[in-house]
């Protein structure tokens, strides 16, 4: 009977979980989608090419759509997006006004083409899509947004510089994190592939490598974790990253590891050494054999 009751308790909780996750996931696709949210392009100066953008109208009710087009940059560190004003009027897209019916898409065209004389190097562009919903005597206003990340060629320098690194000294147990601040010191957007190891007798191999995106004078702080070697002691770990033009950079530094469970270890071999100090002083006490006390004659 308890275990029937349970059973029954443990299907009503993943019901609720199964129904919760359902509802998130609704919510989540629900409003004004465009898709995909990044485009890379390569251009010529001079030259032009043709993409597509796709709408979708995940509402109970129709929409106008309106587009439109901005440039972007992103903060140091972080690279949290700052939306601006167009300055390079280089995106021109097919429609700026479409109407949508509930539960359908469309795909839009739009063209990428910088001038003769553009400058070499990255460009970034933003295209908005906005409506306003209407339901009942309620309007709100949804938003979303693609970025377009524009490479023009030429004299592109993939450059970079680390300014700073976190590693600990000592790490007590778990994988071992760190993180570096790298500016890109080029003049375009490229990737880096950040991975860390350790180097010794017992080191678990190169940890799990994470891609980020850097860009033209930004800063950017990076990481990715070390895999935890299973025995404590002094090791070299090795953190960095590669580049989309092939460059590796790499940095080193000692690191004691020194996981929980060996300080216990320490501790007892600490205490027994102790013990057996004292019973050895005891068992010297009491085979000492005493001194006879000498009376002096006249």
């Amino acid at each position: 009977m308890v275990i029937k009751r349970l059973l029954l308790v443990g299907a009503v909780v993943a019901s609720l979980f199964a129904t919760t996750a359902a509802h998130a996931e609704e919510s989540k696709n629900k409003g004004l989608l465009v898709s995909p949210v990044r485009e890379y392009v390569t251009a010529a100066p001079g030259a032009s090419q043709q993409k597509t953008i796709a709408l979708a109208n995940n509402t109970e009710v129709p929409i106008t759509v309106t587009l439109s087009v901005g440039q972007f940059t992103v903060a140091n560190y972080n690279y949290d997006v700052t939306f601006q004003d167009l300055k390079e009027d280089w995106v021109k897209l097919s429609k700026d006004r479409v109407e949508l019916e509930p539960g359908k898409s469309v795909s839009i065209n739009y063209v990428v083409a910088p001038p003769q004389d553009a400058t070499p190097g990255g460009h970034y562009f933003t295209i908005f899509a906005s409506a306003t919903v209407q339901t009942g005597r309620v309007a709100s206003k949804v938003r979303a947004a693609a970025t377009v990340y524009v490479a023009v060629q030429g004299d592109l320098m993939l450059s970079s510089t680390v300014q700073k690194i976190e590693l600990p000294w000592v790490v007590f147990g778990g994988d071992i994190g760190f993180s570096m601040d790298v500016k890109d010191t080029g003049n375009t957007h490229f990737f880096v592939y950040v991975a860390g190891s350790l180097q010794g007798p017992e080191a678990n191999g190169k940890g799990p490598e994470a891609t980020h995106l850097l860009m033209p004078g930004k800063v950017r702080t990076v990481g990715s974790t070390i895999p935890a070697p299973p025995v404590p002691g002094m090791y070299t770990a090795h953190v960095g990253y590669t580049t989309d033009g092939g460059e590796t950079v790499e940095r080193s530094q000692k690191i004691l590891y020194i996981p929980p469970w060996s300080l216990f270890l320490l501790g007892g071999i600490v205490w027994i050494a102790i013990a057996g100090a004292q019973r050895h002083k005891r068992r010297l006490r009491c085979l000492r054999i005493p001194r006879d006390d000498r009376v002096g004659h006249s």
